[in-house]
Formats: C-alpha cells, sequence, structure tokens
C-alpha cells in the first residue's frame, strides 16, 4: 500500500534532474532512473511522475528505479523517456497529446489518486495510459485508459475475505464479529472502511468503528475492543500504533490488518510484539525466494519501505505495460506486488492479490496456509 499526494508542473526533466544524472550513481539502477530516457528501439512508453526537484522526488526516482530495473531485464526494443507533470487536467492532457504526437505506445502514471481521477474527467484519452492509482467517483472510464495501484482498499478487502472464512469455520452456529480499531489518518480510515463493508456483505457483524491516535490505548479503549470480545480484530493503523493494540486481546482473537502495519524484512528492525499479526503484503518484501523477486535487480540499498513499494510497483507497472503494448487484452502475472490478472472486457482495473503474511520473531513471513 503507497498513498501518494503529489503535485508540480508538466515539462522534461528539469537542471537539478539532470546534474543528478550527471553525477553517475554508482548503483545501475538508480542511474538509469535518474535520466529522462534510457533504452533503444522503436517503442516509446512515457511515464509521468512528480517533479523530480520537487518535494515528492524520492517518490518519482524510486518509482523510476524500479520501471528501470524491469527494463533492463524485459525491455528489448523499449525506449522509456520520464515526463514530469502534476496531476491537473489541464498539464495531462497537454503531455498525453504530446506523447501521442510523438507516436507513443503508451503512457504509464501519473501516480495519485487525484491524477487518475483527472483522467477520468478528461473523457478520453488519445492513447493506452496506466493510471497507478485508483480515481474517485463513478465517471465512466475513457476506452483506452486502466488502473493500476497498491491501494489500501483492496488489501482491506482481502483481509476481510480470509479472516471472515477462518472466522467462520470456527463460529459454526453464529455470525462471525469483528471489531475495527483505525488510526485518524485518512489513508486508514479508508482502509477500514473498505475492511467494513466487505465483512458486512459476507454476513458478519460489526460494531461501530473505534479510533486510536494516542502513545497508548486508553482502558476505555481497551475494554471496548473485547467486550464482547471478537472473532477477528482489524488494526488499521501503522505497525508502532499496533504494536501497543496487539496485547489487548488473547490468542483465541484472529488480528490482522493491510500492509500499513507492515515493516517488510527491513534487517535493522524487529516487532516481537507484533508476532501472530496477519498483514497482506507484497512478495517483493516478505518473500525473497520467489522466482519473480529473484528476476529483478534489488532497490538501492538506502530506500525505506515506501520506496521499495514503490520501485516494485515501478517493475510490475512497465510488465503490465508490455502485456498491454502486445495487444493483450486478459492476462494474468505472478508479480512481485501479488498475483495480477488484467481483463478489459470485465474491469479496467489491475487486479493485484497480495500475499498473506504473519509476524513470527518480529518480522511479518509468508503465511502457508495450515
Amino acid at each position: 500500500m503507497v498513498s501518494v499526494a503529489l503535485a508540480g508542473a508538466g515539462r522534461p526533466l528539469s537542471g537539478l534532474a539532470q546534474s543528478r544524472a550527471n553525477a553517475a550513481p554508482a548503483d545501475p539502477v538508480a542511474a538509469a532512473s535518474a535520466r529522462k530516457r534510457f533504452g533503444e528501439g522503436d517503442t516509446l512508453v512515457g511515464v509521468l511522475v512528480p517533479p523530480l526537484d520537487g518535494p515528492f522526488a524520492r517518490a518519482s526516482a524510486s518509482l523510476l528505479a524500479g520501471v528501470a530495473a524491469a527494463h533492463a531485464r524485459d525491455g528489448k526494443g523499449i525506449v522509456v523517456e520520464a515526463v514530469e507533470v502534476d496531476d491537473q487536467a489541464d498539464q495531462l492532457s497537454l503531455s498525453l497529446a504530446e506523447l501521442h504526437e510523438r507516436r507513443a505506445a503508451m503512457v504509464i502514471g501519473p501516480m495519485t489518486r487525484n491524477g487518475a481521477t483527472a483522467l477520468v474527467e478528461l473523457g478520453a484519452v488519445p492513447l493506452p495510459t496506466l493510471a497507478l492509482n485508483l480515481p474517485d467517483g463513478e465517471l465512466p472510464v475513457p476506452a483506452r485508459l486502466s488502473f493500476f495501484g497498491l491501494a489500501i482498499e483492496a488489501e482491506a478487502r482481502q483481509a476481510a475475505a480470509q479472516s471472515y472464512a477462518a472466522a467462520l469455520a470456527r463460529a459454526a452456529t453464529r455470525r462471525p464479529r469483528a471489531t475495527i480499531v483505525a488510526a485518524t489518518t485518512p489513508l486508514a480510515r479508508r482502509g477500514a472502511q473498505a475492511f467494513r463493508e466487505s465483512w458486512v456483505s459476507l454476513g458478519g457483524e460489526v460494531g461501530e468503528t473505534l479510533e486510536f491516535d494516542r502513545p497508548l490505548p486508553s482502558r476505555e479503549l481497551r475494554a471496548r475492543i473485547t467486550r464482547p470480545a471478537p472473532d477477528v480484530l482489524m488494526l488499521s493503523m501503522r505497525a508502532e500504533q499496533a504494536r501497543v493494540l496487539r496485547g489487548a486481546v488473547g490468542a483465541g482473537v484472529a488480528v490482522w490488518s493491510t500492509s500499513l502495519a507492515s515493516i517488510g524484512n527491513l534487517p535493522t528492525l524487529a516487532l516481537p510484539e507484533l508476532d501472530g499479526l496477519r498483514v497482506l503484503e507484497m512478495p517483493w518484501l516478505v518473500d525473497p525466494d520467489n522466482a519473480s523477486v529473484k528476476a529483478y535487480a534489488k532497490a538501492p540499498a538506502s530506500f525505506n519501505i515506501e520506496m521499495q513499494r514503490l520501485y516494485a510497483l515501478g517493475i510490475d507497472a512497465f510488465r503490465v505495460g508490455r502485456q498491454m503494448i502486445a495487444g493483450d487484452a486478459a492476462f494474468e502475472l505472478d508479480g512481485v506486488t501479488g498475483r495480477l490478472a488484467f481483463d478489459r472486457t470485465v474491469s479496467p482495473r489491475v487486479e493485484r492479490v497480495a500475499l498473506p503474511a504473519e509476524y513470527r520473531n518480529g518480522r511479518p513471513a509468508p503465511l502457508v496456509a495450515p
């Protein structure tokens, strides 16, 4: 899961970005991502990113580094060009028109929810475009526009489905009950709402969503979590918050979260207080033996977990883009972000199934079904 709110202006790479390119980073993937254009061939792919000299430079560079890693392995005959653009409809329209005039095969991006919404509001796009986020609202989607991303809502619905199935098997004669505790951030609240809607649609019971925004849980909050005792406790919050609530319920309650509460496989951090917590995560961060993960260059050591997520998103976005360029209206991929499936006749979205993981010895590890 990655939530990015980005802004900027549509233009070629800035002088600052060019100076970074001239600095020639030691890591070959980082070096590729710093260039405006890489690859050789007759097929042009544009990647729309926020300004590389702006406040979201790290997000842009992380995504481009992932695209470069995928291109290094799978990019024969393809030229990739980064285009800096904000998420306003007029700027996006100009960038798409320019790439269309240059006969680009497709566009990957923009990265933001606002940008994805702006593309929908345009009513039409001139060439195949893969937005890396989901739009707001229910407007009709233009024919050449598709969506792929790391939406928290999809992970929350997957957590609800998996935890409900296990709880139903245990409850037997009654409806499974869930308790949801969410941090007060917009991202956490979106995840909590998606879990609630999915849980209720499956037939489960759930009380009001409880909010947690303090360093330590109050006695009242602990009491509300445990009375009545839920079958499933959903913690829609980051790991440092979840660690102080994990112990509020006994071993008989299944505790779930999304990737929001995952620390991935960071070697410098372990949270044993979270052992037993189940999360939805991408193979890139918890399953190094996965064949797809092993196929691509590792991210630079300086990348934090959110940059790692965007790097992995860049890898899979390029792979999805190649399938679309080839004219595949339906396909499946074993992605580094999860199992991916697309069928344009059913939905404009690339569906991503994240990998269930469980904290063991302080870090999430792939969950092996019993």
